[in-house]
């Protein structure tokens, strides 16, 4: 029986692929830390090999605890083509979404996710991203393929938590003021419920 493995020349194509597009995803990230959007998170949507729409973290800018990167992105992609259907479509985001994200990621028929940082490493920076396994295990079974990069694009996505506190500091201050900033960082350190930030 013939071998189901891509030939190397795809594969490695296929890499090169997704770190351009996690890339393109964690530039998102850093954008919506910078400006004071909300939490360093990124979403971009592909359609036939090309981006759609590239979105970042609209929660604090919008005042929308659903405006994840991954709700943004699939709300401009279905605006622009004009359908609520984007079986072909796939998303690359630059953590690993939530459950609210991919319960929207099932309901437009995306089928396939492509993630950077695992969740675990947005909780360790102080967001409360985790999945709980009985969704993780309901998407599966959805027929949705999901799937973390390898190698230095999944590195470029954690690296983006070891600076979100770093970057938004003075300039959210600036934007927001002071007393903001510091009630905001508060809330997400604190939350236990809500993927405020993701």
């Amino acid at each position: 029986m013939p071998s189901m493995e891509a030939p190397p020349q795809a594969a490695a194509q296929d890499r090169d692929s997704d770190y351009k597009l996690m890339k393109k995803a964690v530039d998102e990230a850093y954008r919506a830390v910078d400006s004071g959007d909300g939490g360093p998170f990124g979403a971009v949507i592909v359609r036939d090999g090309a981006v759609l729409v590239s979105c970042h973290n609209l929660v604090l800018k919008n005042t929308d605890p659903s405006a994840h990167a991954e709700v943004t992105a699939i709300r401009q992609a279905c605006k622009r083509l004009g359908k609520l259907d984007l079986s072909d479509c796939e998303i690359y985001s630059s953590c690993e979404p939530c459950a609210m994200c991919l319960g929207l990621i099932c309901a437009s028929k995306i089928k396939k996710v492509v993630y950077g940082a695992k969740a675990e490493a947005a909780v360790a920076a102080g967001f409360d991203a985790s999945v709980p396994d009985a969704f993780v295990e309901y998407y599966r079974k959805s027929g949705i393929e999901i799937r973390q990069v390898e190698g230095e694009a999944a590195r470029i996505a954690e690296k983006v938590f070891e600076k979100a506190w770093e970057i938004p500091d003075e300039a959210m201050r600036r934007r927001r003021g002071g007393e903001w900033f510091e009630k905001a960082k508060g809330m997400v350190k604190c939350s236990r419920f809500c993927c405020l930030w993701n």
